[in-house]
């Protein structure tokens, strides 16, 4: 009796010890870290009259066979709330199939260059305006805060900026049609873009994309939400540059609006969806993605990004990065839902 008592003790040593670990692992509260401030993002370039929005034509979209887009029914809202409001119609970034790939363009004599710790900038006049430099630079720091681990080698490495006066330089250069307002090349970590009011925000969205989505580069690709939800975070919280729409449309999403979570990844390619679907898919990605920024230990993000690249589906990489409950996409939808609707 006495080594069956000692077996049961330590028995239960054991179980509480692993049950221990479990909590700290997945229910611990993460160190602080020191905080570390957000540098201001000046805009030299919010004197200029604003460009007309072009309504991008479908036929410059390429899909795939039966690529899924955006559901037709979007809103869940209960009978008492009123319809999503209608918004004004702006450019919205999506996924393109280009008619050719971005070219690599020589500096010609009109062009400046400049030189920075993380950049090389052409800019098209006599000289890189030292208010750009620092845009660039305060940006880059900005986007570090989220993006530092999955881009190490922007610590040594260059971005390049092609910096044009005007819209119609920029399409004549770079040969993108009259709807393009910047054109990236993540491999090649280039930024094609003109001067505009709003410059910081597409700076901030495009460097996101170079910084987040090269991390894929080495495997399976990002999914389109996760890709388009960090970019937007980063414009947002980052670049200081929220989209005039997306107010709005978290407002949809607090009063139970949306899309299934299985409905919104399964989305590769928004053409032909209504503006407003868009924007609503846009914002509910952007949402999702800040939640699981902050819902456990940073690294679980990272490592939740890995699992991706690697070829797991979402529900195996979540579950390995965050742990239990959130073992389906169910999971992760009622917690999801719970903290948008109540902000607990």
């Amino acid at each position: 009796m006495d080594i069956i008592l000692r077996l049961r003790v330590l028995i239960w040593v054991v179980i509480i010890s692993l049950w221990g670990v479990m909590v700290y692992q997945y229910l611990g509260e993460e160190e602080p870290l020191p905080r570390q401030a957000m540098s201001p993002v000046p805009n030299p370039y919010k004197a200029l009259p604003a460009q007309s929005p072009v309504k991008m034509p479908e036929s410059a979209i390429a899909l795939p066979d039966a690529a899924p887009v955006l559901p037709e029914a979007v809103a869940v809202l209960p009978a008492s709330t009123s319809p999503p409001p209608s918004l004004p119609k702006t450019e919205l970034p999506v996924r393109v199939k280009l008619p050719s790939p971005v070219p690599d363009l020589p500096v010609p004599a009109r062009y400046a260059k400049a030189e920075t710790r993380h950049f090389v900038i052409f800019a098209e006049g006599t000289e890189v305006p030292s208010e750009t430099v620092s845009l660039l630079e305060n940006l880059h720091g900005n986007l570090m805060l989220d993006l530092a681990a999955f881009s190490p080698w922007a610590t040594d490495e260059r971005v390049a900026i092609y910096l044009f006066k005007h819209q119609e330089t920029y399409r004549r250069e770079t040969g993108r049609p009259a709807w393009s307002g910047g054109a990236t090349s993540i491999r090649k970590r280039k930024i094609y873009l003109y001067e505009s009011p709003e410059l910081p925000g597409i700076l901030a969205h495009e460097l996101c994309h170079i910084y987040y989505d090269s991390f894929f580069l080495a495997g399976k690709p990002d999914p389109l939400w996760l890709s388009e939800g960090m970019a937007t975070l980063v414009q947002t919280e980052r670049g200081l540059a929220a989209p005039a729409w997306l107010r709005e449309n978290l407002q949809i999403l607090r009063n139970g609006g949306g899309y299934a979570l299985g409905d919104l990844m399964r989305v590769s390619a928004t053409a032909g969806a209504h503006d407003a679907k868009v924007r609503l898919w846009y914002t509910q990605s952007y949402s999702l993605v800040r939640f699981l920024l902050r819902l456990r230990q940073r690294s679980a993000f990272y490592h939740f990004s890995r699992h991706l690249r690697d070829g797991k589906p979402v529900p195996e990489a979540l579950y390995r990065a965050y742990g239990a409950p959130y073992t389906s996409l169910t999971a992760l939808e009622h917690a999801w839902r719970y903290d948008t609707t109540t902000a607990r």
